[in-house]
């Protein structure tokens, strides 16, 4: 069985819009531009948005991109323009060449970190305007913000029930914690853990490191994110007080140099560095190769770095997301729910697209309901559907912030 195939046997939500929509492809005649890493599963969600009729080209992007992936993609009919750990100017140019991918350009995008769409806005801003875009990355949204003025309505899908309540806090934390198990060599229990950022992520990670017997350390900058990690029972201390104690360090917070160098300089030697963030920014990594005189011989996705007093540092998967560069990255069930409803959201918000004014708006939230309840089908869960009676009563009460799960939002 190969790769895809596994994936598709663990991913229910993405196969029943491929059952649901039959024989109608309702994405048919629709030039389909798409960024982001190339997982198995993210292939999986091309291949679906093919199978719905688009024609599309993927823009691959993040050390954590698989070349053999890439090429299941290819013979599936997806053309693929970029690399694993591709540079910044390599990503720019990729992307411009799946905008011209169509003499035209695209009708959809479906981005993350505004790749395409900044591209759409600078370089290729001569490309007629596409009907709808997609961004799946809250900095990616905030990156539009700063662009200004849009030429095109952009759905902002980083918020939602998929990454919300199931992609951050069980997908990713379970990731992260299970990588670096296994990467460092370390046994968990008995560590004191320290968790930079106590958003969706950073809940769940400390959740389940508490879970693995670590003494768990919170840091954080938000006073109420402060305060519910201490309700929920952890120590919360500045990043200056963690930085002594820490045997193992994992930042999940989107922030860059959240671990400085007088942080590192105050680390013992044997503590273990991670990255869960999106981007390999949150360690400062340019101080900490300045720091090192030497590398000793490594294991597998750990540099282990000597500094001029003999300490040692233990760097997983060199500051890139540890889950997706070292480890097996997020669970098939996990990915299905978020990368559906990116699907769900392209599929069902098009054919009001014209509506629609140039700029961000909000996810229906049809789509998490949709996914929800097509998730707990396939995973047994029995529930009263039909009784909307919490629904209506939130609906009447719109200025009414509704209950959600303490990890709130990401930073």
């Amino acid at each position: 069985m190969d790769r895809l195939e596994r994936a598709v046997r663990h991913m229910p939500v993405l196969a029943g819009i491929r059952r649901a929509a039959g024989a109608d492809r309702p994405l048919r005649g629709h030039r389909l531009a798409l960024c982001g890493p190339l997982t198995v599963e993210r292939a999986l969600q091309a291949t679906t948005l093919v199978d719905l009729g688009a024609d599309a080209a993927w823009c691959a992007s993040g050390a954590e991109t698989a070349e053999d992936v890439a090429e299941l993609a290819r013979r599936a009919g997806v053309p693929v323009h970029g690399w694993r750990a591709g540079s910044v100017r390599d990503r720019r140019r990729a992307a411009r060449d799946v905008l011209r991918s169509w003499p035209r350009g695209p009708t959809l995008v479906l981005d993350e970190d505004a790749v395409l769409l900044t591209a759409l806005h600078q370089e290729c801003a001569d490309l007629p305007v596409p009907l709808l875009a997609l961004e799946t990355m809250r900095g990616g949204v905030e990156a539009l913000v700063r662009l200004g003025p849009l030429r095109l309505p952009v759905i902002h899908g980083g918020e939602w029930f998929g990454r919300d309540l199931v992609d951050g806090p069980h997908g990713t934390a379970q990731s992260l914690v299970g990588t670096i198990a296994a990467v460092s060599g370390r046994m968990v229990a008995g560590k004191v853990f320290v968790v930079a950022g106590y958003g969706r992520v950073g809940s769940g990670v400390a959740a389940r490191a508490r879970g693995l017997g670590a003494r768990v350390v919170v840091t954080e900058v938000s006073a109420t994110r402060a305060l519910l990690a201490a309700l929920d029972g952890f120590d919360v201390l500045p990043m200056a007080s963690a930085a002594s104690i820490g045997d193992v360090f994992c930042t999940v917070t989107g922030v860059p140099k959240v671990i400085r160098r007088s942080h590192l300089l105050a680390m013992h030697s044997g503590a273990v560095l991670v990255n869960g963030g999106h981007l390999p920014w949150e360690i400062d990594l340019d101080a900490l190769y300045d720091m090192t005189v030497r590398w000793p011989r490594s294991p597998c996705g750990v540099e282990i770095l000597r500094l001029s007093d003999g300490t040692e540092l233990h760097l997983i998967a060199g500051g890139h997301p540890a889950h997706l560069v070292a480890g097996a990255g997020t669970a098939a069930e996990v990915a299905d729910v978020t990368l559906a409803s990116q699907v769900l959201a392209l599929r069902l918000v098009l054919p009001e697209a014209a509506t629609l004014s140039p700029g961000i708006h909000p996810l229906p939230p049809a789509i998490d309901e949709n996914v929800a309840t097509a998730l707990a089908t396939a995973m047994g869960i029995e529930f009263t559907a039909g009784e909307r009676g919490a629904e209506r009563f939130w609906a009447a009460r719109r200025g009414l912030p509704r209950p959600h799960h303490n990890g709130l939002e990401d930073l």
